[in-house]
């Protein structure tokens, strides 16, 4: 059975790891350029966050995806830190963020992490080869 999104449709399974790195940085571009347009910075209803919110949480994310991949390469028994999504706009820790400036962070965020996943993937791919090579060197 296909992960699917009930909001957006998004499709876990339809999504090949080559393009990842350059949706999240289009997506993140995307956000950005909204937020540079000028936006409404409390949410159009009680519940609904707004677009500096939602902004922010990307950028959130991305930077704790980001820390996740280097704590996971070298600990040898990493322990994610949680993300607290709601609980960052419910505190009012997004309410100070400038749209403007959020772009900026957002496309950082989202090249840094593009970079950082492409690194991962390739000493993955690296680890594996480079083994397989010493495998074969000790096989007879």
């Amino acid at each position: 059975m296909t992960e699917r999104c009930d909001v957006c449709g998004f499709e876990w399974d339809a999504v090949s790891a080559r393009e990842v790195p350059a949706r999240v940085v289009e997506a993140a571009d995307l956000i950005a350029s909204m937020l540079r347009e000028g936006v409404a910075e409390v949410g159009p209803e009680p519940g609904t966050w707004s677009a500096v919110e939602y902004g922010a949480h990307v950028r959130d994310v991305l930077y704790n995806i980001r820390d996740r991949m280097v704590v996971g390469l070298v600990e040898d028994t990493p322990t994610p830190k949680a993300m607290y999504g709601a609980v960052r706009a419910d505190l009012g820790l997004y309410a100070e963020d400038d749209p403007v400036t959020l772009a900026t962070e957002l496309e950082l965020a989202g090249r840094l992490f593009a970079r950082t996943l492409r690194w991962v993937a390739a000493q993955a791919l690296h680890e594996t080869e480079h083994h397989a090579a010493d495998v074969a060197r000790v096989t007879p």
